[in-house]
């Protein structure tokens, strides 16, 4: 459904001059009508000027008031309110410094240079708006179109910008800046931080938001998921000429009622809240916290310190397995702990001084896979060696497997060399052939079956 704003008191005394479409909701669309009426009201009383540029055609009508124009539009009307077309559009549209607002309704392509002190633009849905501002501090109103939207420009910025079409936001200001992204209605809109902004993005009604880090860039990001869809984050990082360039930045997440897949910061302190939604949580750095919640979910451990949480459903965990962007991972002294429902399934990779706790929930399962190979998403052979780790919990209903990264007892697949009592007591220790050590809290050497040639580990 497609709303509008109309904007009276244009010129010749005309009423209604400027109407623009917009797919905001009803709610937005209502507040931009109040702010147009009270601009009409100055300029029809010649407090403000007001100027209306057709790109087509070169020319700028202008209102009586002040020479220079507070309210700036770029449109396809006339001097009397008709519409008038000419050649597309090639170059573009700069925006007056004296223009506080900013109003675009131009059927097609449209290239602004906007003005540091514009207090308030909108970009009709008729019009793809390629939107270009250094610094400032404004409210932006996608209402529907193909917008590009780029802010900052290296200067201190703080937009706050509401999205209702396809978009894309470019945030590029430097340490301090702000920026506020909220996809609304159903829009699909991908915000780039290019910088150190600290962005707050929300994805509302049933709109899709992903957003994403360009190489080097700093600064945090608040992620709202308040739709009905599911959202993407990515912290960013990347190979370029071969080598891994990282954004150096931390994300907190919200995964709301519909999950999505989110991606920490190499910064650290990231938090991935999953909420009640299916979500892929991906840690970035040291001391990261991932929740989930969902009916399935997985659960990877980035570099450094981290807490993993899964509760809910089903829960897959991988732990010093290969990440997104980053490759093969190390997890060192992390917090794995399990609490779904369902099947709990640990995919053990490189580990060191990590904890594993399994869910004790009534009708929950614990399988911990310890992978001796693997092959990677590139193609390089990875052999894991000399691990150690703990199970806090290890229960009648669990199982270890020590498998190859095919999954099976193959070649590659480590075995049980010896069962022994843990130092200090209150436990076993299970040394593998290929030097892991896996210790079991509270399960004596009695209580442990070793089966299927040395692959299976039960408690019986």
């Amino acid at each position: 459904m497609v709303g509008q704003i109309t904007i009276n008191g244009a010129f010749n005394g005309q009423s209604g001059i400027l109407t623009i479409p917009s797919a905001l909701p009803d709610s937005i669309n209502a507040f931009l009508n109040q702010y147009a009426g009270g601009m009409a009201s100055s300029i029809y009383g010649g407090m403000v000027g007001y100027a209306d540029y057709n790109p087509a055609l070169g020319d700028t009508v202008n209102s009586g008031g002040p020479a220079f124009p507070a309210v700036f539009e770029i449109s396809n009307f006339n001097s009397v309110g008709g519409i008038t077309n000419g050649p597309a559009m090639t170059n573009s549209v700069s925006v007056p410094a004296s223009a506080t607002s900013l109003w675009v309704e131009f059927p097609g392509v449209v290239t602004v240079d906007g003005s540091a002190f514009t207090n308030l633009a909108l970009f009709g849905a008729n019009s793809d708006v390629t939107y270009n501002v250094t610094g400032g501090f404004s409210s932006i109103y996608a209402a529907g179109g193909k917008d590009v939207i780029s802010v900052g420009g290296g200067s201190l910025s703080g937009e706050y910008i509401t999205t209702g079409g396809s978009d894309t936001v470019f945030l590029s200001g430097p340490t301090g800046s702000t920026g506020n992204v909220n996809a609304v209605g159903n829009a699909t809109t991908s915000v780039f931080v290019a910088n150190s902004d600290n962005a707050t993005v929300t994805a509302s009604d049933s709109a899709v938001a992903s957003v994403a880090f360009l190489p080097g860039a700093g600064g945090n990001l608040d992620f709202i998921n308040n739709s009905t869809q599911a959202q993407t984050v990515y912290g960013g990082t990347y190979i370029i000429n071969g080598n891994v360039v990282y954004a150096n930045n931390a994300v907190t997440a919200w995964g709301g009622n519909a999950g999505g897949f989110f991606v920490g910061g190499r910064a650290g302190f990231n938090s991935l809240v999953g909420g009640a939604g299916n979500v892929t949580l991906v840690g970035g750095g040291a001391q990261d916290l991932l929740s989930a919640s969902g009916a399935n979910n997985l659960l990877y451990t980035g570099q450094g310190e981290e807490s993993l949480i899964g509760g809910g459903g089903s829960n897959d965990f991988f732990v010093g397995f290969e990440n997104y962007g980053i490759g093969t991972v190390k997890a060192v002294g992390d917090l794995v702990s399990a609490g779904g429902s369902g099947s709990q399934n640990f995919l053990i990779g490189q580990a060191s001084s990590t904890t594993l706790t399994g869910s004790t929930v009534s009708g929950a399962s614990n399988i911990y896979n310890v992978l001796g190979t693997y092959t990677t998403l590139g193609g390089q052979e990875v052999s894991i060696t000399g691990g150690d780790f703990t199970i806090t919990d290890f229960g009648a209903h669990d199982a270890i497997w020590l498998i190859n990264g095919s999954g099976t007892f193959d070649s590659g697949a480590p075995t049980v060399e010896t069962v022994g009592s843990a130092l200090g007591g209150g436990g076993s220790q299970i040394l593998l052939s290929d030097g892991t050590t896996i210790t079991l809290k509270g399960v004596s050497t009695s209580q442990i079956a070793v089966a299927n040639n040395g692959h299976e580990i039960y408690r019986q």
